[in-house]
């Protein structure tokens, strides 16, 4: 025990890491209640609806962010580094401008074109009142993404995964009272999302002393911001358009009750994967800072570390889906989605190259400005697409989905080996 105190003492990563594993677990365990009170609640075919506006909700947040998520941990984490409280407000400032600017442009666009985009992503127009509620949920969901991602940059991990598990909360305590209504659910989140986060945003504003004044002072640094976060949009889109794409292909080859079980498998997936996008939480402003204290060469060794055990972890929550698919799909949702298992085992091997990208893809952002992420996630999408253009039944979607994410895993990992070339000898090559 002394041991393991004394390396907390001397690395704060793995104190880090430690506070946001136990983070994420009871994230994922809220994930696990949530997924179980919506699959119950609804039929199978509503909750392919369900997952679709789950996802589009997503792309929408992604877009209004503007790559901020990833923009404000980098620069707050660099500004922290060279102790500049007035350039991390200026950042803070900067961002908060673009996202609201964000939420007014997007949400005149998706309400005027509602029934377009509702045939788009539903195939049926009877969703376009939906628009205008998926951008307020969105915009719910961009201001606390903005809030943590603040905490991520100057290191505070323990709030940081307060309110991931608080907004959590928010989203399971409605379900009890509002039933057999995705519109209502929809409006309730957003509206909760958005008091939550307005709170949150007081507390970092009288905390840290940051105000409203000289606005236009504090804007100068707001083409850097977009200078590193514009190319960086398309990726976010792509990111997330990753799950919304397939499933709205899915609707319109196979129906929407397919879409129902390739959401569940798509969800075992997703409920795993954050064991791995977590420590590129950590990641993110620890690379950004190593610029700045010469220890390049001790995250590098860090990252080659994890990725021995992200091997191993993925292996085991392989084996784990295999021999215990079934019950877990009645755990987590009910016994008709066991009918969905073939599906699950196919796709559940795509979470070892998913696991790579998700690595690295914290770092390559925090030691480069070109987004290479975004080349990686364009050319496994485009691939992807393809595949499910031409699959002929739901199985060859599920194999298509492998296909894609080891493209991606490749691809990241020839882009991270081209950045440490750059800054690195040989040896500290992943």
């Amino acid at each position: 025990m002394n041991k393991l105190k004394k390396v907390f003492e001397k690395d704060g990563f793995y104190k880090d890491l430690v506070i946001t594993f136990g983070g994420q677990m009871i994230v994922m365990l809220l994930s696990f209640v949530l997924n179980k009170i919506i699959s119950n609640q609804y039929s199978v075919d509503d909750y392919g609806i369900y997952s679709i506006l789950k996802r589009f909700s997503s792309v929408i947040t992604f877009v209004m962010l503007m790559a901020m998520g990833i923009a404000i941990p980098k620069y707050v984490a660099e500004a922290d580094a060279k102790k500049n409280h007035e350039l991390m407000e200026d950042y803070m400032i900067s961002a908060i401008a673009v996202i609201c600017v964000m939420f007014v442009m997007i949400t005149m666009i998706l309400y005027g074109f509602r029934k377009i985009g509702s045939k788009l992503i539903f195939n049926n127009d009877l969703y376009k009142n939906y628009m205008l509620i998926i951008c307020l949920y969105s915009f719910g969901n961009c201001l606390v993404t903005y809030v943590y991602s603040f905490y991520r940059g100057i290191n505070h991990f323990v709030k940081y995964s307060i309110i991931n598990i608080i907004l959590q909360l928010l989203y399971i305590v409605p379900t009890f009272f509002v039933h057999g209504n995705l519109y209502n659910l929809y409006f309730v989140w957003g509206v909760f999302c958005i008091i939550y986060s307005i709170i949150e945003l007081c507390i970092i504003f009288k905390q840290y002393k940051f105000c409203l004044s000289q606005i236009r002072r504090k804007l100068v640094v707001l083409k850097e911001l977009l200078i590193y976060s514009a190319p960086r949009v398309p990726g976010e889109f792509i990111l997330f358009a990753y799950t919304l794409v397939p499933l709205t292909i899915i609707t319109y080859k196979f129906g929407t009750k397919q879409v129902g079980y390739f959401s569940a498998a798509l969800s075992i997936n997703t409920l795993i994967t954050p064991l791995f996008s977590l420590v590129g939480t950590i990641l993110l402003p620890l690379v950004s800072g190593s610029k700045f204290n010469n220890t390049e060469k001790e995250v590098n060794k860090k990252i080659r570390i994890l990725a021995y055990i992200y091997t191993v972890v993925s292996i085991f929550a392989i084996i784990f889906v295999y021999l215990f698919g079934e019950i877990l799909l009645v755990i987590l949702f009910n016994r008709e989605y066991v009918k969905s298992i073939a599906l699950v085992r196919i796709m559940i091997v795509s979470i070892i190259p998913n696991a790579y990208y998700l690595l690295l893809r914290n770092p390559l952002d925090g030691k480069s400005k070109f987004p290479y992420n975004t080349v990686c996630l364009l050319i496994s999408f485009i691939v992807y697409i393809v595949l499910l253009l031409f699959a002929s039944n739901i199985k060859m979607c599920a194999v298509d989905t492998i296909v894609a994410y080891t493209v991606l895993g490749i691809f990241t990992f020839i882009s991270w080996c081209k950045v440490s070339k750059k800054e690195n000898k040989i040896e500290d090559y992943i």
